[in-house]
């Protein structure tokens, strides 16, 4: 993706206070239910990963962008692979635990549903998906509503444009929509404008 091909290296520094207590939350989730094999879909940077690592846990991550790939390698090099999250190249049930953080929504909503739908059919039976992404509603704060759209206004173009139709659409709810998962926990941020879901794929 060749909007990231300038921003890849500032991506980290610059939303790292934001998204910290985020990854902190995913850490405690894999502590909790002690996943052996994790994939991170659209890892980008591979900071989740890292972190990760940091706490005892490996796992690999994908990503279309050869700008934040550039970055994962840096540093404690993280286990990215140059793939299209819309047709992984994996087998069927082959993670414990899939997850995606900040991806979705910029995505339009065909090429989103179908990265979803990758994502339940390389996980394991019983095993879980887990998604961070923005949950406007009547709770979310005027604020966190303002700090959203400006973010993504900056990010600009197609990507915005999906952000719009995103939320349009319903958010996650209308992306989940039909696909057999369970929820198993569920923690906001950002007054309630950022949602982690714990989903678990259901037996077929």
């Amino acid at each position: 993706m060749q909007e990231y091909q300038y921003s890849a290296k500032f991506y980290d520094p610059l939303l790292a206070p934001f998204i910290r207590p985020i990854r902190h939350r995913i850490i405690t989730v894999v502590k909790r239910y002690r996943y052996q094999s994790i994939l991170d879909v659209c890892c980008g940077t591979g900071d989740q990963l890292k972190l990760l690592k940091a706490h005892g846990f490996d796992g690999e991550g994908i990503d279309i962008s050869d700008a934040m790939l550039s970055v994962a390698e840096k540093g404690d090099k993280a286990d990215c692979k140059h793939q299209d999250a819309t047709e992984m190249q994996y087998k069927d049930a082959s993670f414990d635990l899939t997850m995606t953080a900040f991806a979705l929504h910029e995505k339009n909503h065909i090429s989103a549903r179908k990265i979803i739908e990758e994502m339940v059919r390389v996980t394991d039976e019983n095993g879980d998906i887990l998604i961070v992404d923005y949950e406007l509603s009547k709770k979310t704060s005027a604020l966190s509503k303002k700090l959203i759209y400006l973010i993504e206004w900056i990010a600009g173009g197609e990507h915005y444009q999906n952000f719009k139709d995103y939320i349009d659409r319903g958010g996650l709810p209308a992306l989940l929509s039909g696909i057999s998962l369970t929820e198993v926990k569920r923690y906001y941020f950002g007054q309630h404008g950022i949602v982690l879901l714990l989903l678990r794929k259901q037996k077929s």
